[in-house]
């Protein structure tokens, strides 16, 4: 029988070594299979025997502050480890499924992995275009893309770089990924009745500069986000679609009016995270890749830049496929044209090209 605390131990310390983001433990009809999620994608590591589960399991709860003898239902918990002075904090999640219960833990390293706007992997034009948005002193800034696609990263990149001693920047999260030092940041809590919505009304009466939602979820939050635009506030938020023209149409979906939509909307990023060649190997696949050929990844975006003569646009609810067309005859770039540079450039490969922005059509 393994030692259960020593295994943990060193599985954490190998995922943070290994830069992995989640590390799932899963329990199989024989066997449980450990994996981490490095660079986006999930590999295995390791498989134990059945009789290691419980142990193990029973370990990772004690570490997490869960009750071990609650097998039924889903647990979340946290705890926090410390690699070579690095703080990591693990957040953890339990799921009883047929085989048993899995766990994955979710890795966020604190301070050292938060990015500036000049390291996202923003080509110079879409640069200039994100510098000329988040200085302008009010308005609805969104920043769209699938789970997993950097949205939190460059949210926090932004605060960053207007994080200035003046200034009163106010965040709703859930969760708070990163405490930002001079950032009034506040954690949604569903079971007090803390909801974006509620919290947001609050903030409004704070005098905020910025404000920063960490995702518009529903009908209510993005109405109350637009009404704060329009009053002058900059307003950060995120959206689920797949480029920057559909987060017009997924809000007139959620039934904002038009013309406030138009009169709000100051500018949208969307963007995808593509993996890069592993510069020791050149993608023929080494050690320090795992034989996988990339290693770490960069951003593909794709930053609207909305502009008065555009709100009729939108009132006039012209089709997807046409705004398009008229925001790149505008000068936006889209994802394709910036992952093909990327490409060009030897940064990354067709196949990463075809998986990352394919994907989407």
């Amino acid at each position: 029988m393994m030692d259960a605390a020593e295994y943990v131990s060193q599985l954490l310390e190998e995922a943070v070594a290994s830069r992995a983001s989640d590390v799932h433990i899963e329990p199989r009809a024989d066997h449980l299979c450990i994996r981490q999620r490095v660079d986006g994608f999930l590999m295995p590591v390791d498989q134990l025997p059945k009789e290691d589960m419980y142990p193990l399991i029973s370990r990772i709860k004690v570490m997490g502050h869960l009750d071990i003898g609650e097998k039924r239902l889903p647990q979340d918990g946290a705890l926090t480890l410390n690699h070579e002075g690095l703080r990591v904090d693990v957040r953890l999640s339990t799921m009883p499924t047929l085989h048993g219960e899995k766990i994955v833990l979710r890795l966020l390293r604190n301070r050292p992995e938060l990015m500036s706007l000049s390291e996202l992997g923003m080509g110079e034009a879409e640069k200039k275009r994100m510098n000329q948005l988040i200085s302008r002193p009010g308005g609805l800034l969104i920043v769209t893309g699938p789970t997993g696609a950097g949205k939190t990263t460059t949210l926090y990149a932004i605060l960053q770089a207007l994080n200035k001693p003046e200034s009163n920047l106010v965040t709703l999260e859930d969760p708070v990924e990163f405490q930002l030092a001079g950032v009034n940041q506040i954690q949604v809590n569903l079971k007090a009745g803390l909801t974006f919505a509620r919290g947001l009304r609050a903030v409004l009466r704070q005098d905020p500069n910025l404000i920063m939602l960490g995702e518009v979820r529903d009908v209510e939050t993005a109405d109350i986000a637009v009404r704060a635009a329009l009053t002058g506030h900059l307003v950060l938020t995120t959206l689920h679609t797949v480029d920057a023209c559909s987060s017009i149409t997924r809000l007139l979906d959620m039934g904002i009016e038009p013309y406030r939509i138009a009169s709000s909307l100051i500018g949208v990023v969307a963007q995808r995270l593509v993996r890069l060649i592993c510069q020791e190997c050149g993608g023929k696949g080494c050690e320090v890749c795992r034989r996988i050929g990339y290693r770490e990844r960069t951003g593909i975006f794709e930053v609207l830049s909305f502009k008065e003569e555009f709100q009729p646009l939108i009132v006039e609810r012209v089709p997807l496929s046409k705004l398009r067309q008229i925001f790149q005859k505008a000068g936006m770039r889209s994802l394709r044209e910036v992952m093909m540079e990327k490409v060009v450039k030897g940064e990354t490969t067709m196949s990463e090209f075809h998986r990352v922005v394919d994907s989407d059509a």
